[in-house]
């Protein structure tokens, strides 16, 4: 009876430890959109950009599905008029909490001079609640950027983490440099840019839970068994490649109710600065007149999703 009941026990912890989590959404394909909110407002990062809605997206050709891929692109047949070059910001219908893991795998991402592309979440009363760029850069970036942007009190300064990329800023305070947030370098090239789109993309996973916030990248080839049967375990998927753990330094109070958002800007704050778009990237001339006259530019401008899921724990 003794060993029957260890056994048991055994049994029990080994099932729990597979995984904890449920598959809640599992968006592709023709339904896709239909989870999302096209905003249509000015953008808030100042970019030379026309967000439209989903008739005109749907009309003009920047939404569109293949089989059970999504794909949303910029423009790219005519000179920007107006706010600037039309392109689609997505923001969820649904908002998440702690103890959510998202995953999306994305077979191309948007490249190219003055774009500015992400694939984040944030909270209501921005930056009260938090925002986590799990995807994001600009013009001719070559690694991904990992990014928690917060209200002041959340800093990562001499805080040691467990993660494979290499932390570049620490202080997550939008009132600091400029809102440049706290964030992780990828390590690989394989993350972003020209180098994903050659490998056909990978996938991003992102847990947020009440230790912190971690996010993992996959090449196609490397993506977990387990992710990949929909019993996702990320405690068998080894260090992530950006970590950021709560604590005193960084309150989990601080991250609530995240909406995902998907858009593709241009120019703007950061992809537009001269310091950047000239002197980083060596991109020609002003961003605003080469993003406005030059639209065979963008024909690689465009995402490619074969799904975006959420598990809850």
């Amino acid at each position: 009876m003794k060993a029957a009941t260890s056994l048991a026990v055994l049994l029990a912890a080994g099932s729990t430890s597979v995984s904890a989590f449920r598959l809640v959404d599992n968006w592709s394909g023709n339904s896709f959109f239909d989870q999302f909110n096209f905003f249509t407002g000015g953008d808030p990062t100042h970019g030379f950009v026309d967000y439209v809605d989903r008739n005109t997206a749907q009309s003009q050709g920047l939404i569109s599905t293949s089989g059970s891929n999504v794909l949303i692109r910029s423009d790219s047949t005519n000179v920007a008029q107006g706010r600037g070059r039309k392109s689609v910001r997505l923001e969820s219908k649904k908002s998440y909490q702690q103890g959510t893991l998202i995953v999306a795998d994305i077979q191309h991402m948007p490249i190219g001079c003055g774009t500015w592309p992400a694939f984040w979440t944030f909270g209501p009363n921005w930056p009260n609640n938090g925002e986590i760029d799990i995807l994001e850069g600009v013009n001719t970036q070559s690694k991904n950027q990992y990014t928690l942007h917060t209200k002041a009190g959340c800093q990562f300064a001499g805080i040691g983490r467990d993660e494979s990329g290499s932390p570049s800023t620490t202080n997550c305070d939008v009132a600091v440099a400029g809102n440049a947030g706290c964030s992780v370098l990828d390590p690989s090239t394989a993350s972003y840019g020209t180098d994903f789109n050659n490998r056909q993309g990978g996938t991003f996973a992102t847990l947020w839970d009440a230790s912190g916030i971690k996010i993992w990248f996959f090449t196609n080839s490397a993506v977990p068994a387990d992710l990949k049967n929909n019993n996702p375990n990320p405690a068998a998927w080894g260090r992530p490649t950006a970590n950021f753990p709560f604590g005193s330094h960084c309150p989990a109070s601080f991250f609530q109710s995240q909406n995902i958002i998907i858009n593709l800007t241009f120019c703007g704050d950061w992809a537009g600065a001269g310091g950047v778009f000239n002197g980083q990237f060596k991109c020609p001339g002003s961003c605003v007149d080469f993003v406005r006259n030059n639209p065979g530019s963008f024909k690689e401008a465009f995402w490619n999703f074969r799904s975006v899921k959420t598990f809850a724990q």
